[in-house]
Formats: C-alpha cells, sequence, structure tokens
C-alpha cells in the first residue's frame, strides 16, 4: 500500500466520521458515546469504500 493510497483513505475516514459525529451529537442530540460509535463505524465504512475503489480504478 502507497502513502498516497493510505493518505486517501485516511481523507475519506476522517470526513465521514467528522460529519456523522457532528449529525448526530449536534443536530439530532444523541448522547456522546453513541455519536463516536457511530463516527468510527461510518468512517471505517468510508474507508473501506475508498479502498475498493481505487482498487477498481487501477
Amino acid at each position: 500500500m502507497s502513502f498516497e493510497l493510505l493518505k486517501h483513505l485516511a481523507f475519506h475516514a476522517v470526513c465521514a466520521a467528522a460529519f456523522i459525529f457532528f449529525l448526530n451529537y449536534y443536530i439530532l442530540k444523541t448522547e456522546l458515546q453513541s455519536a463516536v460509535f457511530w463516527a468510527i463505524g461510518f468512517g471505517a465504512m468510508a474507508a473501506g469504500l475508498a479502498y475498493q475503489q481505487s482498487k477498481r480504478g487501477s
């Protein structure tokens, strides 16, 4: 795995996690623990999807 691919995966994971955390905690007013768990889950899924998409394009 190249550094560029890792940077790409990390970017997607962080963006998705931040979006879901903001949505859950500030907009939907869920508890902190629930918002963090959702953020971790969506971040992992976004990284997995970005990995699959990077392999499809090459």
